[in-house]
C-alpha cells in the first residue's frame, strides 16, 4: 500500500503512476479476465515485469520529488532484482498486451543487472531476516547462533517451578523428524529384567522415543582411503545427551564391489556431534591415511599430534567409540609410544589411560557443552525422561532395605548400608587395577588437593 505517494497533493502524476502500477500488479497477479494486461499462459511473467517497471518508475519519482538530494535509483535498483528473470519471449525481450495490439520492447541492461541476473537465485531473492526471538534473554544472557553450543535459558518466574528452570535452548536445531531409515523402534523395560524382577529401582513411564542408529566407528575396518561426510544438519537425541549430525556421503556406485547391497548407511549416517562444526563442511575419517587436524575429523590415534583434543574414542580398534561422547566431553593425547603400540590419553576426570594406536578417535569435543548447567525445574520433567521419584531407605519397611523400619524418624541405626547389605561410603569397590590405567581418578583427585 503505497501511502507515501497518496497524502501529497501536489503530485498527483506521480500519485497516478503509482495507483496504476499497483493497479496493473493486482491484475496481474490474480489472473482475473478484468486486469488491463493480458495475464494467461506464457505472458503472466511479461505482465508481471511491466507492472513493476510502472511501479517503481512512480515510486522513483515520487521519492525524488520529496527527498531531491538522495538518489532515487535506489527504487529501480530494488527493482532490477525482480526484473532479472529470465521471461518467457527471447532474452532481455519484454512483451505487453493492450488490448489487440502486442508491443514487444528490448530491455537495456546495465553490467550490474547482467551480473545479478547471473547470480544464483539464493543471492537474487533474499528476503528480509525475519527475528524468531529476541536475541538477548530477559535476563540479559545473549543467544547463541551456534547448534552446536547452545546457551541456557532461563525463563520468567511467572510460576514456581519457572523460576529455577533453565533449559537448554534447542531453537537452532533441526525440529523435523529423523531420517527413518536410521531410526528403530525401542520399547521400554519400566526396570525389569528377562524374568520380570525390579533390577533398576526408579524407572518406569516417560515419552516414547525412537532410537537413532549411531555411526560411533565412522569408517570401516576394512575400508581404504577417505569417506567424506557433507554436514546436513543438527538434530535433537533423547537418548543422549549429546545432539547428533546428519551426514551426507557421495558414493560412487561405478566403483562399488560387484554383488554389494545398496543400504542407506552408504549415503546417509548420524554421528555424535562435534563441538564447532559448521552446516555444509566437509568432515573426513579414514583408517590408512593422515587427514586434516580439525574438529570432526577422525583417524587413527597414531596419526593425532600430541596435545589434540579428542572424543569418540575406541577402547579397541574397530569397536566403534566408546570413550567421551557425553555433551561437552573430551579427552587429551599426552604421548604416543611407538615401541608399546598405546597412546596415553588423559580423560575428564582427570584419569589417565593407554589406548591403543590404532584406535580411531574423532578430534574436538562433543557439542552441547552447556548440558551440565541446564535445571529442570519441576518433578514432572523428569517423568518425562521416564525417572521416578526416589524412595529413601529409613522411609521402607525392613523388609524392603536395612534401614527401613521403626517408629517415627529413626535414622539408619548403624553404616550406611545399600539394599543389599554393603556399605555406600567408604567401602572400595575396585578389586584389581586395570593394567592400562596409568593414573587412577582417585589419585589424581588426591594429587590435586
Amino acid at each position: 500500500r503505497m501511502r507515501g505517494p497518496r497524502i501529497l497533493g501536489a503530485m498527483s502524476t506521480s500519485s497516478r503512476l503509482v495507483a496504476r502500477g499497483v493497479r496493473l500488479l493486482r491484475g496481474a497477479s490474480a489472473g482475473v479476465a478484468r486486469a488491463p494486461l493480458g495475464s494467461q499462459g506464457g505472458s503472466r511473467r511479461s505482465c508481471e515485469d511491466a507492472g513493476l517497471q510502472v511501479l517503481a518508475s512512480g515510486r522513483a519519482a515520487a521519492f525524488s520529488a520529496v527527498r531531491p538530494h538522495m538518489v532515487a535509483e535506489r527504487w529501480l535498483a530494488g527493482a532490477s532484482r525482480w526484473l532479472a528473470a529470465p521471461t518467457t519471449p527471447p532474452h532481455g525481450a519484454v512483451s505487453v498486451r493492450l488490448g489487440a495490439s502486442s508491443v514487444v520492447g528490448v530491455r537495456s541492461m546495465s553490467a550490474e543487472a547482467v551480473a545479478v541476473e547471473a547470480a544464483p537465485a539464493k543471492e537474487i531473492y533474499q528476503m528480509p531476516k525475519k527475528v524468531r526471538k529476541k536475541m538477548v534473554t530477559w535476563d540479559g544472557a545473549r543467544l547463541s547462533t551456534d547448534p552446536t553450543a547452545p546457551i541456557v535459558v532461563r525463563r520468567r518466574p511467572t510460576t514456581p517451578s519457572q523460576r529455577h528452570t533453565a533449559i537448554i535452548d534447542k531453537s537452532f536445531l533441526w525440529r523435523g523428524r529423523p531420517v527413518k531409515g536410521l531410526t528403530q523402534g525401542m520399547s521400554k523395560t519400566g526396570g525389569r529384567n528377562n524374568t520380570g524382577r525390579i533390577t533398576v529401582f526408579w524407572r518406569g513411564g516417560g515419552n516414547k522415543h525412537k532410537y537413532r542408529l549411531i555411526d560411533f566407528k565412522r569408517v570401516l575396518f576394512t575400508h581404504v582411503g577417505v569417506r567424506v561426510g557433507v554436514v546436513e544438519r543438527v538434530e535433537y537425541d533423547p537418548n543422549r545427551s549429546a545432539f547428533i549430525a546428519l551426514l551426507r556421503h557421495p558414493v560412487d556406485e561405478a566403483s562399488l564391489p560387484a554383488g554389494h547391497k545398496k543400504s542407506i548407511g552408504d549415503y546417509l549416517s548420524y554421528i555424535v556431534c562435534p563441538l564447532g562444526v559448521k552446516i555444509g563442511q566437509e568432515l573426513h575419517a579414514s583408517r590408512t591415511e593422515t587427514v586434516d587436524v580439525k574438529p570432526g575429523n577422525s583417524m587413527p590415534l597414531k596419526f593425532m599430534p600430541v596435545g589434540t583434543v579428542v572424543h569418540n574414542i575406541e577402547l579397541w580398534p574397530g569397536k566403534g567409540g566408546q570413550m567421551c561422547r557425553s555433551a561437552g566431553t573430551s579427552a587429551q593425547v599426552l604421548e604416543r609410544n611407538e615401541s608399546k603400540g598405546y597412546a596415553l590419553l588423559r580423560l575428564q576426570s582427570k584419569e589417565q589411560r593407554y589406548v591403543p594406536l590404532n584406535s580411531m578417535a574423532t578430534i574436538g569435543a562433543v557439542s552441547n557443552p552447556n548440558k551440565k548447567n541446564e535445571v529442570l525445574g519441576k518433578a514432572g520433567r523428569n517423568r518425562w525422561k521416564g525417572f521416578r521419584s526416589r524412595v529413601r531407605g529409613v522411609a521402607m519397611n525392613p523388609v524392603d532395605h536395612p534401614h527401613g523400619g521403626g517408629e517415627g524418624k529413626k535414622g539408619t541405626g548403624g553404616p550406611p548400608l545399600t539394599p543389599w547389605g554393603k556399605q555406600t561410603k567408604g567401602f572400595k569397590t575396585v578389586r584389581k587395577l586395570n593394567p592400562l590405567i596409568d593414573l587412577p581418578r582417585w589419585k589424581a583427585k588426591r594429587q590435586s588437593r
